[in-house]
């Protein structure tokens, strides 16, 4: 029990403290509420502020978390109850169905590719792409498991169809599979939930509801190669190439009115890296950045901005948003905004508009808190013990690391992770 750990969460953060903890001597129970590890960063294009592939960093990890020993990977897991001391802990872990033996498939995708062309939006890629109900959440997946989707899957719904059980040579297919719970005995926590970005929840005034209105991580995966435009500059809408695409800052963060007052401290970074790719993606793309200030406080970060702007043309304005409006014709979007430096009102036509919403705790965060009786703070990220040392949660041998503690970038995650290990 002493020689084990349960890391919630698998992505950057628990994959790093995890493997940590093992190089250590500890036995390692890595849960993931999802089908895959790899979290927030498996969805990103690249990184800043050297704009390397996010997928060739976060990959091998996966990978070594994937064929360790002392890691027993629980995806699709969450956690239920948790009881005892530090020491000696006694967790409930649900164990969700993926109707799929995960001993016997071996990923060759048979299944899905004779699945019914009945397609919902996929999660993955932020619903701008489609998958079916036999689906692996995406390409570099792992466990590289595929699993089945109850609330669309024929045979499930209405006892019909069933064609992947006939053409899935190795009989993985389980439709009688049910939830588990198990029982996992740990002498540790480490919680590493990460973080979730408003968008439905925004006031309207953000124009979030109109086609060509997007957040950033919704452009990270129109950007992506493996994305569903294929890397290519592309609207929703209509799927043309824009030419303006207007970049909005600081669309919920510091603002009272969202219930977001503080900074998400990636968002200023982001965007310069989304404004950069777009340029090398799309010569005839024209990127505007409308924003406060610019709070670049990392190792080369401000240059970075300064290099987004001297050699790709990308035009920032210091700016107030007061709305964005959609002109029902040709689907363009109408920013109506003040310019702090002259005091004037001006509108701008943009025909994609890419906001840097709020990044908040992720979803289930007060849930996870009440099971694990710990403290959140204000603004509902996990509370640490003291100013003075943060991976301690108000709990004894509960830790925390990486962004369910408030926001940061994946260097200071990463480095996070390994100090709590």
């Amino acid at each position: 029990m002493e020689g084990s750990v349960m890391v919630i969460g698998a992505g950057i953060a628990g994959i790093q403290t995890s493997l940590d903890l093992t190089e250590l001597g500890f036995k390692v129970y890595l849960i993931e509420r999802t089908p895959s590890i790899g979290g927030r960063m498996s969805q990103l294009d690249k990184t800043f502020p050297t704009n390397d592939c996010a997928l060739c960093i976060l990959a091998p990890k996966m990978v070594e978390v994937f064929r360790n020993p002392n890691i027993e990977l629980m995806t699709y897991h969450e956690v239920k109850a948790i009881s005892g001391e530090a020491g000696n802990f006694e967790v409930t872990v649900l164990k969700k169905p993926r109707y799929i033996d995960e001993d016997k498939c071996k990923g060759c995708g048979d299944c899905a590719t004779k699945c019914p062309k009945i397609q919902v939006p996929n999660i993955f890629d932020m619903n701008l792409g489609k998958r079916k109900s036999v689906y692996i959440p995406f390409p570099q997946a792992v466990p590289p498991i595929y699993l089945i989707d109850p609330d669309l899957c024929l045979k499930l719904t209405k006892g019909v169809c069933g064609v992947c059980e006939k053409v899935c040579e190795p009989k993985a297919i389980m439709f009688e599979q049910k939830p588990q719970d198990i029982k996992l005995n740990v002498g540790a926590v480490v919680v590493a939930t990460g973080f979730d970005m408003l968008g439905e929840e925004l006031s309207s005034r953000w124009g979030y509801n109109f086609k060509n209105v997007v957040s950033a991580l919704e452009y990270e995966r129109i950007l992506s190669a493996s994305g569903p435009f294929g890397g290519q500059v592309l609207r929703p809408s209509d799927e043309k190439e824009p030419e303006n695409i207007a970049f909005i800052q600081c669309a919920g963060s510091r603002d009272l009115n969202e219930n977001v007052p503080y900074c998400s401290s990636v968002c200023c970074m982001y965007t310069a890296k989304e404004a950069i790719i777009t340029k090398e993606h799309s010569e005839h793309s024209n990127c505007y950045v409308f924003r406060h200030d610019i709070r670049a406080y990392g190792k080369n970060f401000y240059e970075f901005t300064q290099r987004a702007q001297d050699e790709y043309g990308v035009k920032y304005f210091q700016t107030k948003i007061s709305k964005v409006e959609e002109d029902a014709e040709t689907n363009d979007l109408i920013i109506h905004y003040e310019n702090l430096q002259t005091g004037k009102f001006s509108d701008f036509k943009a025909n994609l508009v890419v906001l840097a919403t709020p990044l908040v705790p992720s979803k289930g965060t007060k849930e996870l808190a009440r099971i694990l009786d710990v403290d959140l703070d204000n603004y509902q990220f996990f509370k640490e013990k003291s100013y003075y040392d943060k991976a301690l949660s108000s709990k004894e041998g509960i830790f925390l690391c990486g962004f369910c503690q408030g926001p940061m970038d994946i260097p200071e995650t990463v480095s996070d992770a390994s100090g709590v290990a």
